[in-house]
């Protein structure tokens, strides 16, 4: 602790704005090559100008480490493993995993044959983060709580972060446990029913907009049935985008948005900088601990957005696994030996630290099962484990003048993601980002056995041949997290995608024209539900069975008369999402129940749920069954789930005039130190009432009930103007600062739940017309 002053929230507050950075006057900063200029606008966002490329990713991580030192901590802790050091018992869980998984360990392994281009980025970002640390200055509030002071940054520190990236980005592997779990409760053939699942009237990526069309099952069938009959071994263990070209805009431009959807975090996962160097600039969202503005921004040549892909990127390969020293796994008849790491686990409050003993195959390290564990081990192969030159990429990407430019500057990139691309001379494209593997036993929807080299990988899908549209002459590009391309597409990439968001976007693009930035706007708010206004007509239906209480009976008026729009004020809304809450329970939360342990988590299985709920709209009955879903019909079903919604609506909200989408569902904006006080009362923002759902375009995912509480949410929105680019907009919540004591920690929150946006600013002009504070740096001894 820095004062023996007990730690009350009137200390806390002293000390957080005593702690504030400043951000006038000049500052001797050793590292650069020539001064830097810093203007703050009124939004607190820096608009930084250097003299050198080098000083531009310097002054990037000067800024990162002064605005958001406590962020880029806490990730690095996750990714290092580290966490359990600082919170505890609570930490043990994610060290755990990331031990295992072992992003530092590919991020040290890497780094020696990482190409000149990316060491010189890489290095000069790190270079900014500890500078400002050499400075002095108190550390943010967060680590007087805490007590403790973080270490000065490594180049593996910011590589490991894009590992930590490039693995929230592949498909979960872990997922494919799941999928095995229940298809051995259902059958190759039912199962079958459940994945994948796609609408055929719902859009890809690849051509824009195109209905899927129907998937044929035989050959998927067939790998089914053979993961089926070797059940016996194989035990163990969001965002939307679009961008139009100017026929479609009412100025003759392009417009470019994006929002990415991901879970909420206090301070925001988004920093917004403006950096200008001599020979190119950029401006956008940064991800505090890497350089640049690779996800969501522009350069007044070139915009982009993006959407994470699904791509399936992880396998997971069933080990044989002898104990020994070492111990020995079996591949292709011949018993090889594994390679062992040891790694030691700090707690708070335990004197000496935990060994976790990890074992590593050709295929990847055991994340779960091995010897004396009692299950079988698996291993996590991914992409990312590999070496990768993404860095030597960031100032091709940075720099380029056009789509043609910005597209190849991505073929060395490895992060999974659905690229949205728009220049300012009214090109727009599509293309989806990062490796490919392609496999030898074809996709690996399940975890296959490792032992008998069936499925390996085999290389990697050419760069040439990625999914990628230039100038489609639907005059749109869109992604959603929806299907990339069609089933026909020669190589495999995802098994399917979520296609509610995507359609309504769709939707929207073809019936909205001409665009602006206000249309654009009105769109990332849209909170139509395209799967909740089927519901409510297919109530409407429901014969063979009706509800057998007064509230049921209600509900399913409620329900019958809502029109999909859902807003924080719907009583349709809550009907619905109790209704499928209910569903969930009686069908796949049932068919978990039957499962042996280890089971899936519900989390995992309601991945499945709207294939379900499809089946209910369409009155599809293959599963119903004794030993599936035991019911006669699915109005049975409905019934019975509008009786249990409408008790808990009740009983939760009480009279059916009380009842409302928002009463139930909200989004809580807690700060990760947050969690006792006084530390919850200074650094939590508040929980407020919303719409929406993870099926809506203005995406607020939730997990069911009975909490209902939104646990993803747009997390930034953009809207590029290629016709001027001053004219471009952003909003982040819940503000753009991490110092919970300064002006802008959450001064965005209002404009963000109303749908109002701040300017993107560019031209230097309105900067100085907005300035809040100016800083300068300049070369120290």
């Amino acid at each position: 602790m820095s004062t023996k002053e007990p730690l009350s929230l009137e200390h806390l507050r002293r000390e957080a704005a005593r702690r504030l950075p400043p951000r006038d006057g000049q500052l001797a900063v050793k590292g650069l090559d020539g001064p830097v200029r810093i203007v703050w606008d009124r939004h607190g966002v820096p608009h930084a100008k250097a003299t050198s490329a080098h000083d531009m990713w310097f002054a990037q991580g000067f800024l990162h480490a002064q605005d958001r030192l406590w962020g880029m901590e806490r990730t690095r802790r996750f990714f290092h493993g580290t966490l359990a050091e600082i919170v505890g018992e609570g930490g043990l869980g994610p060290d755990r995993l990331f031990r295992r998984v072992g992003l530092m360990r590919a991020a040290r392994q890497e780094w020696p044959h990482l190409e000149q281009a990316g060491r010189l980025v890489v290095e000069a970002y790190t270079a900014g983060v500890n500078a400002y640390l050499d400075l002095g200055f108190p550390l943010p509030i967060e680590f007087e709580v805490l007590g403790y002071t973080p270490a000065r940054w490594e180049p593996t520190d910011v590589t490991g972060r894009w590992k930590l990236i490039c693995d929230s980005q592949s498909m979960n592997g872990l997922v494919k446990l799941a999928r095995l779990q229940v298809l051995r409760a259902l059958g190759p053939a039912r199962f079958a029913k459940l994945f994948p699942f796609y609408p055929p009237d719902a859009p890809t990526i690849v051509p824009p907009g195109q209905p899927a069309g129907e998937r044929a099952m035989a050959e998927l069938l067939r790998q089914f049935e053979e993961a089926h009959a070797a059940a016996g071994i194989l035990q163990g263990n969001g965002s939307n985008n679009w961008a139009v070209d100017g026929t479609l805009t009412e100025s003759g431009h392009s417009l470019l948005a994006g929002d990415p959807h991901l879970a909420v975090t206090v301070p925001s996962f988004w920093h917004v900088q403006h950096i200008e160097g001599p020979e190119f600039s950029f401006i956008g969202a940064s991800m505090p601990g890497v350089p640049g503005v690779t996800y969501y921004g522009h350069n007044g040549h070139t915009a982009w957005s993006l959407t994470t892909a699904g791509a399936d990127a992880q396998d997971l390969f069933l080990e044989q696994v002898q104990d020994g020293d070492p111990p020995r796994y079996l591949y292709q008849g011949e018993w090889r030996p594994v390679q062992v790491h040891t790694e030691e686990v700090r707690v708070k409050g335990r004197a000496e630290p935990l060994t976790e003993r990890v074992l590593e195959t050709h295929h990847g390290p055991i994340v779960s099962g091995g010897p004396g564990r009692g299950d079988a081990a698996v291993a996590l192969r991914w992409s990312g484990m590999e070496v990768q030159q993404t860095f030597s990429s960031f100032v091709a990407m940075h720099s380029a003048r056009d789509v043609h430019g910005l597209i190849e500057a991505h073929r060395q990139w490895t992060s999974h993601t659905n690229r949205v691309l728009a220049d300012h001379e009214g090109n727009i494209a599509y293309l989806l980002s990062g490796q490919l593997p392609i496999r030898k036993g074809g996709p690996a929807h399940l975890p296959v056995p490792g032992w008998t080299g069936e499925h390996e990988w085999a290389g990697q899908v050419p760069f040439e041949k990625m999914p990628r549209v230039v100038n489609p002459r639907t005059h749109f590009v869109n992604t959603s997290n929806n299907l990339i391309v069609s089933y026909k597409f020669p190589h495999y990439v995802a098994p399917a995608g979520t296609p509610y968001r995507a359609q309504r976007v769709v939707q929207m693009l073809r019936e909205r024209a001409p665009f602006t930035v206000a249309k654009f706007a009105e769109m990332q708010g849209d909170q139509h539900n395209i799967p909740g206004a089927r519901m409510a007509a297919r109530v409407q239906l429901v014969q063979q069975a009706q509800p057998a209480t007064e509230l049921g009976k209600t509900a399913r008026d409620i329900l019958a008369a809502w029109d999909g729009n859902h807003t924080k004020n719907s009583a349709g809304g809550a009907v619905y999402e109790a209704l499928c809450w209910k569903v969930y329970e009686a069908t796949l939360g049932r068919l978990r129940e039957r499962m042996a342990e280890p089971r899936p988590s519900h989390d995992s299985l309601r991945t499945f749920l709207p294939a379900v709920l499809a089946m209910v709209l369409a009155d599809d009955r293959e599963l119903l069954s004794p030993d599936a879903f035991p019911y006669p019909s699915w109005d049975a079903l409905l019934a019975e789930a509008l009786d249990a919604a409408g008790d808990h609506l009740h009983g939760t909200l009480g009279d059916p005039s009380r009842w409302a989408w928002g009463a139930l569902h909200a989004i809580s904006f807690r700060h990760g130190v947050g969690r006792e006080e006084p530390a919850a009362s200074l650094l939590n923002v508040g929980t407020v009432p919303v719409g929406g759902s993870g099926d809506t375009v203005n995406n607020t995912g939730h997990g069911g009930g009975p909490a209902f509480r939104a646990e993803t949410i747009v997390t930034y929105r953009q809207i590029i103007d290629l016709g001027d680019f001053s004219k471009s907009v952003f909003i982040l919540p819940p503000g753009n600062s991490g110092h919970v004591a300064g002006p802008h920690y959450r001064d965005m929150l209002e404009d963000y739940l109303a749908l109002r946006y701040r300017p993107l600013l560019w031209d230097w002009g309105r900067i100085e017309g907005e300035k809040e504070s100016e800083q300068g740096l300049r070369v120290g001894e």
